[in-house]
């Protein structure tokens, strides 16, 4: 108890200050009669406030109580050592406070204040950060210009929609034209009825080869346009081919009895006449100048239904059938107005009412579905072929064409890879010439492949068949070829074309008699030589014959069947069976070969790959 009076009264005693002169700049603060750094009083106390001295004996209790040691009278506060740790904790100059301010808990007069130098480097930070943000913005603009030119080098500009001054028809427009043009043409076009004689129709005694008991008649029609005010008529030649009599009827119901003129296969037209004056006529327009997309009409008698109009336009131009000598000659309008069965012979009209073109035929649901009818896709003998072929039948009473008397084929990437030319370079002569042909007489043989004919680069057989049968017939031309890898040039007399080329079918093969067989494993081919007999009812000259083709094996795969005729093997002839095993041995897994094959009088080529 008389410890904490103690303590208490100590409390409550007045703090004397120290005796000191007016200026203290040169006297010790502390108490302890060390000297000090002079430092000026500032002017901010006038009454600096003296270290309070404690009681020189403080109970060890009071310092275990508050767990805080008491400084003592005359004993400072804060250690030098403690001051410079402040010092660096605070940032502050050495020199700008010492040990006798912290103990005394004065200000200097002279110091500089601290909140202003911590605005300062406020300031500098904020500079530091702006700068910072201006970078990272400038950063993001720079990745998004790049990223945007990315991304317009990677989607190409569209180009913008075309603008057009011709002003589309309105369908009231459109309208008033079809019936125009109908009005001028209809009265031109005729209903052609025959009744036509047939050593076959269709019935089992066709299916198993035997002659029928008695020749067969039937009835069949089509259409025709006139082109001459006399009763000139143009049609198909498969209309009136084998007419005993023919029924022309005219767009007012007049009949009359007609006769045929003169024919052609080649590109079947034909051209009748009727005795009558002062008709009706349709022009023949230029087709050269026909072009995909343009409008046209087709007038005929589909079903006997007389006088039936159908539109639509033009789906392609030029469109080419076959590519040997047999195939029909001239190219082709194919159109999506409808044309069936009885349109044959009728005209294709344009929007200048002029015909372009004799609808010929159409390919039909019966190949699909065995039933006939349109699908919209039909074709047309150019107009310009038909004015060519009307003036040599009626002059001539036929048409002639140029003929070189050989099988030609296009040359595609197996032909070309195994001959070291290019794919399309020209026409291959895929058998030997006729016998006595004007390409026999040149020298030309089986395999040359022709590259131009009378000065004009040939890419394709249709190319050169066109070629030649617009030639007139004795002219001499020189005709290009590549025969094992060289160029050579040879003159041709060009002959006229036989009668009745495009109906020799093809020689079909046929059941050998029994032979010895050999299987070609690697290939998947069961294959027998070529007899005498063999050749002579297949026509063919060697080779190894086809009897059988393994399911599922690279020949089977690739379309070899049973009476193909294998004549070489890359760069092999192949004359017998034993030649193409031989061959056989030699190939390994992962070869790839090119096989020539003889199908149906045709040469193709196969590539396939061992396994």
């Amino acid at each position: 108890m008389d410890n904490e009076n103690r303590i208490n009264d100590s409390v409550n005693q007045p703090i004397e200050p120290e005796n000191r002169p007016p200026s203290a700049s040169t006297q010790p603060i502390n108490g302890d009669g060390r000297n000090t750094d002079p430092m000026p009083v500032s002017p901010m106390f006038t009454n600096p406030i003296p270290a309070t001295p404690l009681p020189a004996a403080v109970p060890a209790a009071v310092e275990s109580r508050f767990d805080v040691p008491l400084t003592r009278a005359n004993e400072p506060l804060f250690t030098e050592e403690e001051i410079d740790k402040s010092r660096f904790a605070e940032n502050i100059r050495p020199g700008q406070y010492d040990a006798p301010y912290y103990n005394q808990h004065r200000i200097s007069s002279n110091h500089e204040p601290l909140l202003p130098e911590r605005k300062s480097k406020a300031k500098v930070w904020v500079a530091i950060g702006l700068i910072a943000l201006l970078l990272f913005s400038s950063i993001l603009a720079i990745q998004a210009a790049f990223r945007s030119k990315s991304n317009s080098a990677d989607v190409p500009t569209l180009p913008p929609p075309r603008t057009t001054n011709a002003a589309a028809p309105s369908p009231a427009e459109l309208s008033k034209t079809f019936r125009d043009i109908s009005r001028a043409v209809k009265p031109t076009v005729v209903y052609i009825n025959i009744i036509e004689s047939s050593s076959s129709d269709g019935s089992i005694f066709d299916q198993f080869g035997l002659s029928p008991p008695q020749r067969q008649r039937r009835q069949a029609s089509g259409s025709g346009f006139i082109v001459t005010s006399d009763g000139y008529i143009l049609t198909n030649n498969h209309v009136v081919a084998n007419a005993e009599k023919i029924e022309v009827t005219l767009s007012d119901n007049r009949k009359y009895k007609g006769k045929v003129i003169g024919t052609d296969p080649d590109t079947d037209l034909a051209v009748i006449k009727i005795d009558e004056n002062n008709l009706p006529v349709a022009v023949l327009g230029n087709s050269e100048e026909v072009q995909q997309g343009d409008w046209v009409l087709a007038l005929g008698s589909p079903f006997g239904l007389q006088q039936t109009l159908t539109a639509g336009i033009v789906s392609a131009t030029g469109r080419e059938f076959g590519g040997n000598s047999t195939a029909p000659l001239g190219k082709f309008i194919q159109t999506d107005a409808s044309i069936n069965p009885g349109n044959s012979g009728g005209p294709l009209i344009d929007m200048n009412a002029e015909v372009v073109g004799i609808n010929s035929f159409i390919i039909s649901q019966q190949a699909f579905s065995g039933q006939t009818g349109s699908l919209g896709i039909g074709f047309a003998v150019t107009s310009n072929v038909a004015r060519n072929v009307f003036n040599e039948i009626v002059k001539k009473g036929k048409v002639s064409y140029g003929y070189l008397g050989v099988l030609i084929g296009n040359v595609d990437e197996a032909q070309a890879k195994s001959y070291g030319v290019e794919p399309n370079s020209g026409a291959f002569i895929s058998r030997e010439p006729t016998a006595g042909s004007p390409a026999a007489k040149a020298g030309l043989k089986f395999e040359d492949i022709i590259i131009s004919f009378d000065g004009k680069k040939v890419t394709s057989s249709r190319e050169l068949t066109d070629a030649v049968a617009s030639t007139p017939v004795g002219k001499s031309c020189p005709v290009e070829f590549i025969r094992d890898g060289q160029k050579q040039t040879v003159t041709v007399t060009v002959g006229e074309r036989p009668a009745g080329l495009n109906a020799r079918a093809a020689p079909q093969p046929e059941q050998p008699p029994s032979e010895p067989q050999n299987t070609a494993s690697k290939l998947g081919l069961t294959v027998q030589t070529v007899t005498p007999q063999m050749s002579e009812k297949l026509r063919v000259k060697g080779g190894a014959f086809v009897r059988a083709v393994v399911a599922g094996s690279p020949a089977s795969q690739e379309g070899i069947t049973h009476g193909d005729v294998i004549h070489r093997i890359n760069r092999t002839p192949i004359n017998t069976a034993e030649d193409l095993l031989q061959i056989e041995k030699e190939l390994k897994s992962g070869d790839e070969v090119t096989i020539m094959v003889e199908r149906n009088g045709q040469i193709i080529f196969i590539t396939l790959t061992i396994e």
